[in-house]
C-alpha cells in the first residue's frame, strides 16, 4: 500500500504543479497586459500636443504601489522609442535588468515575467513583475495539495493498518477453532470471527466434518459392537475347551487343548483391547463431574492385589487424602490397569514391581526390567509396538494410555532405567487437579 500511496502522491502533486502553474501564469499573465495597456495608455495621455513628453509625470505612475508593496515585489517599467532608446523607467529598473533582445510578447529573463506592448506609433513599453510571488503562491497551492494527498494516505493507512489488524485477529482466532477440530470434536466451526467472503469454504468444511464424524462414528459403533459381540462366543469356546480339557486324559490331546485354551484367553484381551481402544477413540475422558480420584485407584490396587500373580514381588503405596478432578473414573481406570499388566508383563527382575500412589496427582509404576534405549522409550507409546516379539501383547497398551491422556490432560512420563538403578522401566502417571471440556 505504501509505494502506490507515494506514486500516488507524486503524480497528483506533479498534475496539480503543472496545472495551477499554467493557470496562474495564464491569470498573472493577464494583468501584467492590463498594466501595460494602462501605463501605454496614461504615457500617450501625458504627451504634449507639441511633442515634448512629460516624463516626470510618466516616472510617477506606480507610485502608489510604494505603499502596499516591498521592493522586491514592485513592478518595474520601461517606455521605449521607434528606435528602442528608453525614455523613461521606472525607479526599480536598474541597469542589466531590462532583457535583451525582447520582442512584443511575454519572457521571463532575470527573475521576472515581462511583457512588452508597441504603440502604433512605434513606441513601446516594457511591464515587469518578479517571479518569486507566482512561485511562492503555486509552491504553496502545490504544497497544500500535497498536505492533502499525505494527510489522506496516512488516514488510509491507519485504517487499512487497523482493519488488517482486526482481520488477522479474527483469522487467528478463527484458525485456533478450526485447529481445535480432532476426531474428538468435530462440532460445527464457530462463526463469530469470519468473514463474509470465506463463509462457502466454511460451509464446505462443516459439511466435510460432518461426512467425517460420520464415518468415525460408524468404525467406532462397529469395532465397539464387534467387539462386545465376541466376547460372548470366545467365553463360552473357553468353557467348552476348559471343560474338554479336564476330560482328556491323553497328554497330547490335553498339549492340544492347552493350546485352543491359550489361543482364546489371548484372543479375549485382545477383544478387551479393542473395546478399550473404541471407548478412547470414542472420546472417553473427561466428566462434567467432579470425583475424589483416590478412590479409584485404592480400588484398581485391591483388584491388583487380587489377581497377582504369586512370583511377582509387588511394593505397594497406597494413596491417603482426597485428590479431586473431572477425569472419566472409567477412562482413569483403563490407564492404571494397562499401566499395570504392562509391568506384570516385562517384570522379569528380582526387584519386581512398585507402585507408589502416595503423592497427591501422581502414579508411579516401576517394574525390574531390562532397561530400555531411548529409541524403545519413544516408541513404545505407538500403536502395535511391542518391547519384545513375544506372542503375548498387541501394541495396544501404552497406545490407548497415551490417547486418554491426550484426552485428559494427564501427563505420561517414561524412563528407563530406574532411578538409580541400571536396569527397569518407570511409567508416571500425573494427573491434573481440573480439567475444562473442550468447547
Amino acid at each position: 500500500m505504501l509505494v502506490p500511496s507515494i506514486v500516488a502522491i507524486i503524480l497528483g502533486g506533479t498534475f496539480a504543479f503543472l496545472t495551477v502553474r499554467n493557470e496562474y501564469d495564464e491569470v498573472l499573465d493577464d494583468s501584467l497586459t492590463d498594466r501595460a495597456y494602462l501605463l501605454l495608455g496614461m504615457m500617450q495621455e501625458t504627451l504634449a500636443t507639441d511633442g515634448q513628453q512629460q516624463l516626470p509625470i510618466i516616472s510617477e505612475l506606480l507610485a502608489f504601489e510604494d505603499e502596499i508593496l516591498a521592493a522586491r515585489d514592485r513592478t518595474v517599467f520601461w517606455l521605449l522609442d521607434a528606435n528602442g532608446r528608453v525614455l523613461e523607467r521606472s525607479p526599480l529598473a536598474v541597469e542589466g535588468l531590462f532583457p535583451s533582445g525582447m520582442e512584443q510578447g511575454f519572457t521571463f529573463a532575470n527573475g521576472y515575467r515581462f511583457r512588452m506592448l508597441n504603440d502604433p506609433s512605434g513606441a513601446a513599453i516594457v511591464v515587469g513583475e518578479p517571479l518569486h510571488e507566482r512561485d511562492e503562491a503555486i509552491g504553496e497551492i502545490v504544497l497544500g495539495v500535497m498536505l492533502g494527498f499525505l494527510t489522506l494516505v496516512v488516514i488510509m493507512w491507519i485504517t487499512t493498518v487497523r482493519s488488517l489488524r482486526l482481520a488477522v485477529a479474527s483469522i487467528e482466532t478463527l484458525s485456533e477453532n478450526i485447529a481445535g477440530k480432532s476426531e474428538h470434536n468435530l462440532t460445527a466451526i464457530d462463526r463469530s470471527h469470519s468473514f463474509h467472503e470465506i463463509e462457502p469454504a466454511l460451509d464446505t468444511l462443516d459439511e466435510l466434518m460432518v461426512r467425517l464424524n460420520t464415518a468415525i462414528v460408524a468404525e467406532r459403533e462397529f469395532a465397539t459392537v464387534a467387539a462386545h459381540e465376541l466376547r460372548t462366543p470366545i467365553a463360552i469356546c473357553l468353557a467348552h475347551v476348559q471343560r474338554l480339557k479336564a476330560r482328556l486324559e491323553v497328554p497330547k490331546a490335553v498339549g492340544n487343548a492347552e493350546a485352543i485354551e491359550q489361543g482364546l484367553k489371548r484372543l479375549s484381551r485382545l477383544v478387551e483391547r479393542l473395546l478399550q481402544l473404541s471407548r478412547a477413540q470414542s472420546g472417553l475422558g473427561i466428566s462434567s463431574e467432579v470425583s475424589d480420584i483416590n478412590e479409584v485407584t485404592k480400588l484398581l490396587l485391591g483388584e491388583l492385589r487380587k489377581r497377582l500373580p504369586r512370583a511377582h514381588r509387588v511394593e505397594v503405596r497406597d494413596p491417603t487424602g482426597i485428590y479431586e478432578s473431572n477425569i472419566d473414573p472409567d477412562a482413569f481406570g483403563i490407564i492404571l490397569s494397562n499401566l499395570f499388566e504392562n509391568a506384570l508383563k516385562y517384570c522379569d527382575g528380582p526387584d519386581g514391581i512398585m507402585i507408589n500412589a502416595s503423592s497427591a496427582g501422581e502414579v508411579s509404576i516401576s517394574n525390574d526390567c531390562a532397561a530400555l534405549t531411548d529409541e524403545e522409550v519413544t516408541e513404545i507409546t505407538k500403536r502395535f509396538v511391542r518391547k519384545s516379539n513375544s506372542d503375548d501383547g498387541f501394541g495396544l497398551g501404552l497406545s490407548i494410555v497415551q490417547s486418554l491422556c491426550d484426552q485428559t490432560g494427564c501427563v505420561l512420563e517414561i524412563t528407563s532405567p530406574m532411578r538409580g538403578s541400571s536396569r527397569g522401566f518407570t511409567a508416571t502417571l500425573k494427573l491434573p487437579a481440573q480439567i475444562t471440556p473442550d468447547a
